[in-house]
């Protein structure tokens, strides 16, 4: 996300002063897409934005953008968005999601085929987006049977891929036309993010190369982090896979998280599709994990 930077510090603090907000505003994503709609109907589709700043904004002359569609986000009763708090848009009307009400209705279709996303400040630039850059399809969110929303992992990080998911089904905020807990989290933190903010995060360190030859003694090697603990506090148990992930089985359980351990692959059969996978399990019993590159075991006969 590019930040905008007003024309002159007096001009920005009497615009503080006088308004409360930064007319500006720098820090508004969009944060959460239900482009599947709701069990209650695929056309109750709905939008959330989110200010990640510390400060106000007025979405006065801002506008929402996909397709043909163009949203004037100033065009509800309510225009400001206050610091850490939600904007959100209901298609059509305010029944969309029952129990929580709208900012904005909007006339518009997110196709299931997907399509890209853009938020516009006053000055015409474009401040956020949604699913850039794929060509089919959405990065996250599911469609007929869930209808889960695609939700922003990092609010503070950028339109890729890697930083979108589906609602787990787990936390949910909000009922659709029908009663329906709605698989999403309008006005409220993403699944997502409570995830992102709580569970442990594993990377395979090696083996890391795709098809890489290891035998006899091998030194598994990964990182663990816990985003709301100390990493110290973390287990570890390590798993290998023969078959490219299908079938797993037990290594070690309950390791200290030291980073390392030493392999003997002398007592698992050669083969060329083997993956290892590294749990971490925090003491509030959160695990999360990584995956290995499919490697070789290769030790003479």
């Amino acid at each position: 996300m590019r930040v905008k930077v007003l024309a002159g510090l007096e001009l920005g603090l009497v615009l503080i002063l006088l308004t409360g907000v930064l007319s500006l505003g720098q820090g508004v994503v969009i944060n959460e897409v239900a482009w599947a709609g709701t069990a209650a109907s695929p056309s109750d589709e709905w939008i959330e934005l989110y200010n990640v700043s510390d400060t106000a904004v007025d979405l006065t002359g801002w506008t929402l953008s996909f397709g043909g569609t163009v949203i004037d986000l100033g065009s509800g009763a309510r225009t400001v968005i206050p610091p850490g708090g939600y904007f959100l848009l209901e298609r059509s009307d305010d029944v969309t999601i029952s129990d929580i009400a709208a900012d904005l209705i909007y006339k518009g279709t997110l196709p299931n085929s997907g399509t890209v996303i853009e938020l516009i400040d006053p000055s015409g630039e474009v401040v956020d987006t949604a699913n850039s850059g794929c060509e089919e399809g959405w990065f996250a969110g599911v469609a007929a049977g869930a209808y889960a929303s695609m939700e922003r992992i990092d609010p503070t990080g950028p339109d890729v891929p890697e930083n979108w998911g589906t609602n787990d089904g787990i936390h949910r905020v909000g009922t659709d036309t029908d009663g329906n807990p709605i698989n999403g989290t309008p006005k409220a933190k993403n699944s997502t993010t409570i995830a992102y903010e709580t569970v442990p995060r594993v990377q395979v360190i090696a083996p890391a190369e795709e098809g890489e030859v290891i035998s006899g003694l091998y030194l598994i090697s990964w990182a663990a982090h816990d985003p709301d603990g100390d990493d110290s506090g973390l287990k570890i148990d390590i798993y290998f896979s023969p078959d490219g992930g299908r079938n797993w089985e037990l290594i070690a359980a309950g390791l200290a998280n030291g980073g390392s351990y030493a392999w003997d692959t002398t007592g698992v059969e050669n083969g060329e599709n083997y993956v290892l996978k590294v749990v971490a399990t925090d003491p509030n019993a959160l695990s999360g994990e990584g995956n290995s590159s499919i490697f070789t075991v290769s030790n003479p006969g």
